[in-house]
């Protein structure tokens, strides 16, 4: 469960290029909740996602992950509990590394302290059977070098990193944005069967409406740091992908 209140950030304050980025936000999701956030460019949705994961520093508000304040807590502790993915392919896995040893960085989140503890002959075939779930034939290519992945395989390795070790909270920064509409769909297919499978909560912000609509089961709309609408499971289902972009325009 992620609570977050009446969360404030203003960027250069006091200056003749203050910006309020985030204007008293306040949501909560549930276990389960897979939520997308939709908005135009400066509405707001990366604040808001940086914040949650302690890269940008509030001015005011609260976070609760777990009934745990998580407010003020610094980014590296916050990404104990929480996973992450970018934009680009390239972030959040370490190039001149084997497919083994980032399993291995990322299995040891939380449960070791080191690399050599880390990676385990017998954590091999849990590895296995987890890069499978890709269906990229990347559990035969341990002892590749990341760098040498495509930017799919590259995004789909990254993604199991972030729920190797089961996190309370994901965040995807339009993560399939950078792909190819084939490789997006297989990374989105991908996406929800590791979240429904341990019903993590979780955080989307996408232009995509197709996937927002396909994939989510509540929809918010930001604009000028606040959330303007919400569109719940039901509501979800009957409003048109036309219909949410006019919405979503409409604000632009």
């Amino acid at each position: 469960m992620l609570k977050f209140t009446d969360l404030h950030v203003t960027f250069h304050p006091n200056t003749i290029n203050e910006r309020i980025a985030l204007d008293g936000v306040s949501y909560e999701l549930k276990q389960g909740d897979f939520v997308s956030v939709l908005g135009t460019n400066g509405a707001g949705k990366s604040t808001l996602l940086n914040s949650i994961a302690g890269t940008v520093e509030l001015d005011s508000g609260n976070i609760l992950l777990d009934d745990m304040d998580i407010t003020w807590m610094k980014e590296y502790k916050r990404a104990k509990y929480i996973g992450r993915l970018f934009q680009d392919p390239m972030k959040g896995t370490a190039p001149n590394m084997t497919i083994l040893e980032n399993l291995g960085l990322a299995y040891s989140r939380g449960k070791r302290s080191t690399l050599s503890k880390a990676i385990k002959k017998s954590d091999i075939p849990y590895f296995q059977k987890q890069l499978a779930k890709l269906q990229l034939g990347l559990e035969n290519r341990l002892d590749t070098k990341v760098g040498l992945l495509s930017g799919g395989q590259r995004q789909a390795l990254t993604l199991l990193m972030a729920t190797l070790v089961t996190p309370k909270l994901l965040l995807l920064d339009e993560h399939t944005a950078a792909l190819d509409p084939k490789t997006a769909d297989t990374i989105m297919e991908v996406t929800n069967t590791l979240i429904q499978e341990e019903q993590i909560p979780t955080l989307m912000i996408t232009h995509n409406i197709k996937q927002a609509l396909q994939y989510s089961n509540k929809l918010l709309i930001m604009n000028e740091g606040r959330i303007v609408r919400e569109l719940n499971q039901e509501e979800k289902k009957t409003i048109r992908a036309d219909a949410l972009l006019e919405l979503y325009h409409a604000l632009d």
